[in-house]
């Protein structure tokens, strides 16, 4: 008879903890390739995002001084290195060009552009998702360097889901702003 109660404490401790949800975006985008082939190396930096941002829950904010987690909310992969994947997988795609990498890791050629992102605001705030950045596109070559800075606004619900759609609509505005920067 210990062994059922045993057995079913660890039952319900095991199943009876609340169920995690995760969340990612970025995955199902169409991204349409320009006809032209952009043939440049660029490097991409890891992106820098906000302290909120690197842990896993994901965070609302009720008050311009209190943010809360969403209850079972929780990111898929880090914001930092998911943020700069997405940029790198869009940039290639949109570009037509393979030569788009992770800065310093990943390239075997001569790099001609450096790219940096900082995100110093992007969560949901009221009934909107806030992004607010800088960027840097360095031409290494030339030494040319355009320092920007990106805010935008897109509305939302208190809903995790809604929220996602928000805050990627938000951040492909933004890398749809360094495409046009890089390409100038």
């Amino acid at each position: 008879m210990k062994h059922i109660y045993f057995i079913l404490l660890f039952l319900l401790l095991f199943v009876g903890c609340s169920t995690k949800e995760y969340y990612t975006f970025g995955d199902n985008i169409n991204i349409i390739s320009t006809s032209n082939k952009y043939k440049k190396t660029i490097a991409i930096e890891k992106i820098k995002v906000p302290k909120y941002l690197t842990d896993t829950s994901v965070v609302y904010q009720v008050t311009p001084y209190r943010v809360i987690r969403l209850k079972e909310a929780n990111w898929l992969t880090p914001m930092e290195k998911r943020l700069t994947n997405i940029l790198i997988d869009y940039l290639q795609k949109s570009l037509n060009n393979p030569n788009i990498y992770l800065y310093p890791w990943e390239s075997t050629k001569e790099t001609d552009i450096k790219v940096s992102v900082k995100i110093k605001r992007f969560i949901a705030y009221k009934s909107e998702v806030i992004l607010e950045a800088s960027y840097k596109i360095k031409n290494l070559k030339t030494k040319e360097v355009k320092t920007k800075l990106f805010h935008t606004t897109v509305p939302t619900s208190h809903l995790a889901e809604d929220i996602m759609k928000s805050m990627e609509e938000a951040y492909f505005k933004l890398i749809e702003e360094i495409k046009k920067d890089i390409i100038e």
